[in-house]
This record gives C-alpha cells, structure tokens and sequence, in this order.
C-alpha cells in the first residue's frame, strides 16, 4: 500500500454524505489509479486492521457491497462497498454499532446511492494533483534557468518571488534566510518593507520556524473548531497525531489567521543537509490556492534547493574566491617543476629571517574592570520610611550634603512626650519629698531613669535619621533614590559610597602571561565607554585568585590609574588594557603561543 496522498473533496464529500448514516462508528476509504497501489484516503473512528488487507485483496470493479456481523457484539455490523470508476477504483470500509437488522438494508442502500458522488470528487481530486505538478514543473523550469544569472542572495530571493507570485498567486510571499538556527525575514512580495521586529514579521518568522523543524513542506488549511468533519465518528486514541506536531500545527494555523489569511504553504530551501531558507506563501482566500498540492510543494522545494546550488556555484562568495586562488598558488608552487618548490622554500626562508630581525615588543591585552577602594555602606539606622535619598549611582557628593533621611515627624513627637513625662515626674518627686513619702520617691526616680533611658534612644535615632556625607563620596551602589516613600528595615543597606579618587582597575591576566608579567609593568587602559580617552595604569599586583572566563583559566591583578583622567570613571565600567611585556622580535611576538605549545607537546612526549 502506497503512504497516503491528500484528497481534500473527498474527504470533504465523505463526510457530507455518510456523516448521517445511522450507528456510523467508523469508515476507512481507499483509492487506487489505474493499476498502481492502494492508498488511504481516509480514516475516522472505529478500523479493523485485520480485515483490511483481505478486502483489497479480494477487490473487483464490479464487487458491490457486503456485510457481515461482528463477533461478540450485539447490533454491530462490519460492511464494505467497492466500485470501479474511470482510471481510478475505491474501497469503503465501514463499522456499524446499534442497528437492528431490520434496519440495515435501510444503511446499505443509503450508502449505495451515494457512492458515486464520492467518487466524483476523488476524480477531481486527481485532476487537480496532477494539474498541480505540471504547474510546479513548469516554475521549477523558470527558476532555474534564472538562478545562474543571480549575482547574490538578494537577485535570487527576487526571482523566487517574482516566479512564485506568478505561478501561484499568493496574497503575500516571504522569503526568510536562516541565521545561525532561527528563520530571519528577507523580502516580502509586492515591495513589502521588512520593519525590524514588527508583530507580523514575527509572524512570518515563525511560520519559518515551523517548516524547518517539520524538515518538509507544510500546507496548512486554517479551519474553524467545527469543521466540516465535525459530523464523522470520532477518532480513536491510538489514531491520533503526535500531540507535538498537533500543537505545531495548531501555533502554524492561528499564526497565518493574524496575517489574515485561510491557507499556508511553506517551503524549505536546503543547501546540502542544512537548511539555508524558507519560502511562506499566504493566501486569503482558500479556494484560489487549490492547485497547490503536496507533490508539487515537494517539486517546487527541491527546484529552490537546487537553484540555490546554482547561484552559488555560479557566483562564490569571496571566502570561496579566496580560498579558490590560494589553492591555485600551492598547485602552481608544488607543480612538477622543481625550481619553483626551491625558490618558494627561498622566500619562506627570507621571510622568516626578516621577521626575526624586526624589532617588536610583547603586549598582551585583558579584559578588565573598573573598582572602586574603600567603600562604605550606608544603612537605615531603625525601622521608618525613607523621607529623601537626592543622589543616584555615579553622583558625586559634596562634604556636608544630606545623602539620605528618614521621615522623623514620629520621633520628634515621642522625643517632646518623654520629656513630658520627665517634666511631670520630676513634679511629683518634689511633692513626695515634701510628704516625705520614700518609697514614692524611689519609684518615681526608677521611672524617670527608665524614661530617660528611652529618650536619649529617641534622641539618638533623630540624630541618625539625616546621613550627612562628611568628606567627598561617589555613590557606587544602592537603590535608595527609588525608595523614597517606602518603608525600610534596621541595617538594611540603602547606598554604597566610596572615595571619588579611590578607584584601581581589575585585571584577569591569562595563566599563560603570569610568569612573564613581574610588577611593576606599564599599560595602558581603553574604557568602552571612552575608546578614545587612554588612560596609563601600573600593575601593582597580581592576586592567587584563578577564575575561569571564556574556557581560560585567568589570574585578577589590581593595575594603579598613574594620574586623574579626563573623563568620568563609575564602578563597573569594563574595557581593555593593553601591557607592555618586554622586548622581542615579530617572529616571536606571533608564534609565542606555537612555539610554547610545541616545547609542552615535546616534554609531554619525551
């Protein structure tokens, strides 16, 4: 039996015209052309695998129809219909649960008389796959004869378009190119402009993204939730698609219903075994896109692919150029000629002297990291709400500024009730005394410490609620000034501080340039955020810290800035210094990385 083919009409016939028959639970068609195989057209609920084969075996044109009870089941018939046609010949398996007897010719005879509309839109069907493979040669013919003349990637993507849009007639065609793993949108038809991440550009993409995980072309049918076969037996478990392709299919379907359209087509375009594009191909309107068909979607994805190798082939890349004419020099240097392998040897040989005698000098670079020294963390002093923090990260502050303040309204009005209740003890306590009442007096006198005790607590917390900065600070770290209004814990830390010329520079040298590197070393320093302001530091010292950055193993060392640059330097500020390692020659300078990998392959295998 043949992998199945699409039959659109019919499937949609199938289900119009035996949708109503009575006790239906399940229906499997099949086709065959001429004296080809046979193939499955159709398939809804309830299938007897074992009576399949036996039943096209025993196909004749003018077999007509059986039936037959099944097995074990009260009611449940098993019945086929076969009927020959012109050039092409159908199978109807059916099952039939509750009906009586009674009722069963009743069925047979329904069936009988609707088969023959069935097998009209199976013709048509036909017609249209093969009306579609001709169209599909036809283009594919169109395409390649243009790929040669395409001078790039751009011209080519022209002609898909121009070609398809003719042939096809899509509302939209969109060609996307594959970079790196994910589709990216190249052109659209009709002049479209390509806006960078616009919502249907997204769209577009994704589709894409779809048919080169599905590694084949997809035709998808946008259809409603109760479609046209919602009146057919329901499927059963073991039939249903893989749930990750449902879901695919399903994402593809509500993606083309954004871009406004009824139906779909997308075609990968392979360079060898990788894709390299994909062709989206939307329309509106369905019913005009009803030539398109799997075989010549299939037809029209290996033309692209094919003519994708033309262009290429006719029109290298300049890497492809290059390594094209440096093949030609080693075959026109290593000919059969001797001479010209001598005086190749010679030049080499001239070549290396002359870049051993070329003074030059070792300097590496590293990555590295603006820090700041000596920092100080401010802090809430108690529980209250942020009432100022005027400085954000990189401000600079002036000795005696306020830098942060907590609302203090609630302890100046517990400060002045404490003194208060002082006020008025210290009244009762003369009046005790008076009475010379002792054991008054000493409570009273324990109650004013304890008051006392609590006021110069509050008064100490009004003292902290203003933080003053006592000499010049940058601010480096903290979030305070979006916290004004909010309501902060003891100890939790609001801003991080740090002298304004306190700032040194993190360096992670490679593992390799540890050795050769003995402070003190000049360099110099270029920020990304100033590439054009260099700043000259000193390596101070190299830490035995290792970190492991981009799969080298690397050391951090601390490098001094040598005087105040012009520009503003922040905490974090990443850039690249440059070091001076010390004289040697151009040979050296560019094979010190071979030549200290061959000495350890040599001791490795001594």
């Amino acid at each position: 039996m043949a992998s199945s083919t699409e039959y659109p009409l019919f499937r949609e016939a199938l289900g119009r015209h035996l949708g109503s028959l009575q006790g239906l639970s399940g229906v499997q068609a099949f086709l065959r052309e001429g004296d080809g195989l046979w193939q499955e057209a159709a398939r809804f609920g309830k299938i007897d695998e074992a009576r399949m084969m036996p039943t096209l075996d025993a196909y004749t044109p003018d077999g007509g129809g059986a039936v037959e009870a099944v097995a074990g089941v009260t009611n449940g018939w098993a019945a086929h219909y076969m009927v020959g046609g012109a050039g092409l010949d159908l199978v109807l398996m059916l099952r039939l649960d509750g009906v009586a007897p009674a009722d069963l010719q009743t069925q047979l005879t329904l069936v009988e008389t609707r088969v023959g509309w069935l097998l009209v839109a199976a013709l048509s069907d036909c017609s249209a796959q093969i009306g579609a493979i001709a169209v599909g040669t036809e283009v594919g013919s169109q395409i390649l004869l243009d790929a040669s003349r395409a001078r790039n990637r751009r011209q080519l993507t022209d002609q898909w378009v121009a070609r398809l849009e003719k042939a096809l007639t899509p509302d939209l065609i969109a060609v996307t190119w594959l970079k790196g793993d994910k589709p990216k949108l190249h052109a659209l038809s009709g002049g479209g402009v390509v806006d960078r991440n616009s919502e249907a550009r997204s769209q577009i993409e994704a589709i894409a993204d779809h048919a080169v995980r599905a590694r084949s072309p997809q035709i998808v049918d946008v259809v409603d939730a109760a479609g046209e076969d919602s009146t057919l037996p329901a499927v059963a478990d073991d039939q249903l698609p893989d749930p990750k392709d449902q879901i695919l299919l399903e994402d593809t379907m509500a993606r083309i219903r954004v871009l406004g359209g009824s139906r779909g087509l997308s075609l990968p375009v392979y360079g060898g075994d990788d894709p390299k594009a994909v062709v989206v191909c939307i329309w509106a309107d369905g019913s005009s896109a009803g030539e398109v068909h799997p075989e010549s979607a299939d037809l029209l994805a290996q033309v692209l692919s094919t003519s994708l190798t033309i262009q290429n082939r006719a029109f290298p890349s300049i890497w492809r150029r290059l390594g094209n004419w440096s093949w030609a020099i080693v075959r026109g240097i290593f000919g059969p000629t001797v001479w010209r392998l001598k005086l190749f040897a010679l030049f080499a040989i001239c070549a290396i002297i002359g870049l051993a005698l070329w003074p030059s000098q070792f300097q590496p670079t590293f990555s590295a990291r603006i820090e700041a020294q000596e920092r100080r963390v401010v802090s809430a002093p108690y529980d209250g709400f942020l009432a100022q923090a005027p400085f954000q990260l990189g401000d600079a502050i002036a000795p005696g500024e306020v830098i942060v303040a907590l609302e203090d309204n609630e302890l100046v009005l517990q400060v002045a009730e404490a003194q208060s209740e002082l006020t008025e003890i210290a009244s009762e306590m003369q009046a005790a005394r008076a009475q010379r009442d002792s054991a008054g007096v000493q409570s009273l006198e324990a109650q004013s410490r304890q008051i006392q005790v609590r006021l110069d607590l509050l008064e100490r917390q009004l003292d902290l609620a203003r933080f003053e900065a006592e000499t010049a600070a940058v601010v480096v770290g903290g979030d305070a000034w979006r916290r004004v209004g909010g309501r902060v814990r003891l100890g939790e830390p609001l801003l991080e501080l740090a002298a304004p010329d306190g700032f040194r520079v993190l360096v992670f040298i490679d593992e390799e340039w540890v050795a050769d590197l003995a402070p003190p070393v000049a360099g110099t320093l270029l920020l990304t955020a100033h590439p054009g302001a260099p700043i000259d530091v000193t390596l101070s010292s190299i830490t035995s810290d290792p970190q492991v950055r981009d799969g080298v193993n690397t050391f951090s060392a601390w490098m001094d800035i040598e005087a105040e640059p012009d520009v503003v330097l922040l905490d974090g500020m990443r850039g690249v210094v440059r070091v001076e390692g010390g004289e040697t020659s151009m040979l050296g300078a560019y094979t010190r990385g071979a030549a200290r990998w061959l000495r350890r392959t040599i001791w490795r295998w001594s």
